[in-house]
């Protein structure tokens, strides 16, 4: 019914829970390789699998994945296909590694003979320890300075006050559908 209130109510939730900053990060760090790989194959799938398995943030996760994937829309897919096509294509140092891997069972049917995955992949593990380390550190800022302050805003009752009435109307409807 509310739908579009779930972003702030999620970026809330975000400071208010227990959360490490380091779960923030992992969570973010999966976003990025998610929006940095095609998600139309099987690597796509791989690594949503790892959304559920490794503790992480899911909704750092969830958050983060849209505005990776709209740079990947922008210009970053023309980077990681050259990336991908260096890696696959003209590094002839690394046919023997690509013959092995594309060769093991259950890899290679992870589309990484396709440029797109195998830059998105190299891109993305290029930028792992950085955005881990500045996901990271952002997070304990946000959270050890800003906490207070945005507990404090009406803007925080009046959302607190919306989920709880969306919780009593997700209440109602439950109610409604069990009479039916």
């Amino acid at each position: 019914m509310l739908s579009f209130l779930n972003i702030p109510l999620s970026i809330l939730s975000l400071l208010e829970a227990n959360i490490t900053p380091q779960e923030i990060a992992a969570g973010v760090c999966l976003g990025m390789f998610l929006g940095f790989v095609p998600l139309n194959g099987p690597m796509a799938w791989l690594l949503i699998i790892f959304f559920f398995v490794f503790k992480l943030n899911r909704t750092s996760t969830a958050l983060s994945l849209p505005v990776f994937k709209l740079l990947y829309i922008i210009g970053i897919s023309g980077v990681t296909e050259k990336i991908g096509g260096y890696l696959l294509i003209t590094a002839d140092y690394l046919t023997g590694f690509w013959g092995f891997v594309t060769g093991l069972p259950v890899i290679a049917y992870l589309d990484l003979n396709n440029t797109l995955v195998a830059g998105g992949l190299a891109f993305s593990l290029l930028l792992l320890i950085p955005v881990y380390m500045v996901s990271a550190r952002a997070t304990a800022v946000i959270q050890r300075h800003y906490n207070i302050k945005i507990k404090n805003t009406k803007a925080v009752d009046i959302a607190k006050k919306i989920s709880r009435f969306k919780t009593l109307t997700d209440r109602v409807d439950n109610i409604k559908s069990k009479l039916k």
